[in-house]
């Protein structure tokens, strides 16, 4: 717990040094000095859950408060188990927001997943092989496409993307068969063998 003495003398270099290793905020003053504390940290994107302890409020301040970030709003005279009821409901809540978004940029097909931003492809039993530009092109796109299925045109542009973002260029290499016979082949020299399969005249997919 850190106490801060005087809320008009916080600038962001305070909020940076005193409140980047807390879960949590309370905010003791009056609605204007709360609300400037609350946007200067929402501003920051500091992971804070914002809690503001007021007396009796006038028209427009609670809503005021939750409109730059404060996250809960309590009086002057609730208990103190209210007080930590709110911060333990704050807390589960963050880290469930945090758990979904890590869940949401995770590619997974059973047992494979792309991991480091698709850098990185990982079999359940420990093995993984590091990709190349063209090689998570190519695997992005099928993880992400329904079904896990796409044609040709859908792994080209895929090709495009992947080096014109990395390199500003087109790909060396842009037919996708080539680059997935040799990922097949440097699978096989990590110990495992990506299901890619080639569906003639239309693609690949990745079996399940």
């Amino acid at each position: 717990m850190r106490r801060c003495d005087s809320i008009d003398a916080v600038d962001r270099h305070t909020i940076q040094r005193n409140m980047l290793a807390c879960d949590a905020v309370l905010l003791m003053a009056d609605a204007a000095a709360n609300c400037r504390v609350a946007r200067l940290a929402r501003d920051m994107r500091l992971p804070l859950d914002l809690v503001a302890v007021m007396g009796p409020t006038r028209q427009g301040e609670l809503t005021a408060l939750l409109q730059v970030g404060v996250d809960w709003v309590m009086r002057q005279d609730d208990p103190p188990a209210l007080l930590a009821a709110v911060l333990r409901a704050l807390r589960l809540r963050r880290h469930n927001v945090a758990a979904d978004l890590v869940t949401e940029s995770e590619h997974r097909i059973g047992p494979w997943t792309l991991e480091d931003q698709g850098w990185r492809l990982q079999h359940h039993d420990g093995s993984s092989l590091r990709l190349t530009v063209s090689e998570r092109s190519i695997l992005v796109c099928l993880f992400e496409s329904p079904g896990h299925l796409a044609s040709h045109a859908m792994l080209n542009e895929a090709l495009s993307q992947g080096w014109q973002h990395a390199y500003g260029r087109r790909p060396h290499d842009p037919k996708p068969r080539g680059i997935i016979s040799r990922l097949r082949w440097r699978g096989l020299q990590a110990g495992m063998e990506p299901p890619v399969e080639s569906l003639r005249g239309y693609g690949y997919v990745w079996e399940i």
